[in-house]
């Protein structure tokens, strides 16, 4: 039975993670009909497609999304044993490869300053790319479902089909306007974060008896802190999201707990070492202990 080679795990890994042809042949320095043959070779060696082909690129089919992480981890111990065997060759157990992360703007800004510094000093040749642009869970959970970030940094929740690693629990805080006080400003206007239809935040303050239905919604922390300043509403963020306030806002613990949690999430199988080791490190960055510990 013929096997797949190493190059054909290359274009397979390649053309998944940049969802092009011509990208993934621009990186490996082949021609396009190169690349495209080296793929349909390995699609035959395995009997099944892996790539869904469209007009604006490729997407990972269900057999390709299975295969990524086996390939990934055979190209990452290929580089490994190079490594091992070369004269000087750095670091032991140092790591290379490409891993991406999506996430929410606020949990990058927290969890990963110091996991990334670790992680360039223990593994100089690894690559992490971060993708801080995702303002809702849907968005983190697709980017990985679709083999374009290998790691989500999220809020979780029930019922989705990755692995999901919590890390840790964050605290909502209210935010109250200049000269606004409690118990009298909950019949005042409430500022959303978020989609209006996402009924977390109302729904836990309708436990206790309060009934809050959004006046403003909006996507930006910044934006939202702006408006309460303005005497537009009181709002209820997360702590980890909350930006500079403006003049005059006040920020308060709720009179009952109420908390998101957040974690990593990851496609289900193996992890190759690469991934793994970040994830190690977004752990780190959670509990204050070093990784590889």
């Amino acid at each position: 039975m013929p096997e797949p080679t190493l190059s054909q795990l290359r274009a397979f890994v390649t053309a998944a993670r940049r969802g092009s042809l011509s990208a993934a042949a621009i990186e490996l320095n082949l021609t396009q009909s190169a690349l495209s043959h080296s793929l349909r070779a390995l699609e035959r060696t395995l009997n099944t497609a892996l790539l869904d082909r469209h007009g604006r690129g490729v997407t990972l089919s269900l057999a390709g999304q299975r295969a990524l992480p086996h390939a990934e981890q055979l190209l990452v111990s290929l580089g490994s044993l190079q490594r091992a065997v070369s004269p000087g060759h750095g670091t032991l157990g140092a790591l290379s490869g490409t891993v991406r992360i999506a996430s929410f703007p606020s949990l990058a800004r927290h969890l990963l300053p110091g996991a990334l510094g670790r992680l360039r000093r223990q593994h100089p040749d690894l690559t992490v790319l971060v993708d801080d642009a995702h303002l809702r869970r849907e968005a983190v959970i697709q980017a990985v479902q679709d083999a374009q970030a290998e790691i989500g940094l999220t809020q979780l929740l029930p019922g989705i089909s990755l692995t999901a690693h919590p890390l840790g629990e964050d605290p909502y805080l209210l935010l109250l306007p200049p000269g606004w006080t409690l118990p009298g400003a909950w019949q005042r206007p409430y500022i959303h974060l978020g989609d209006p239809h996402d009924r977390r935040v109302p729904d836990a303050l309708a436990r206790h008896g309060l009934r809050v239905t959004p006046h403003l919604s909006l996507n930006s922390e910044t934006a939202i802190a702006a408006m309460v300043a303005g005497g537009l509403g009181f709002a209820v963020l997360p702590r980890m999201t909350l930006p500079a306030l403006p003049p005059g806002v006040t920020c308060h613990p709720l009179p009952w707990p109420v908390t998101r949690t957040y974690g990593t999430v990851t496609r289900p199988g193996p992890l190759p070492a690469a991934t793994q080791a970040v994830l190690r490190e977004l752990c780190a960055a959670h509990t204050g202990q070093p990784g590889d510990r």
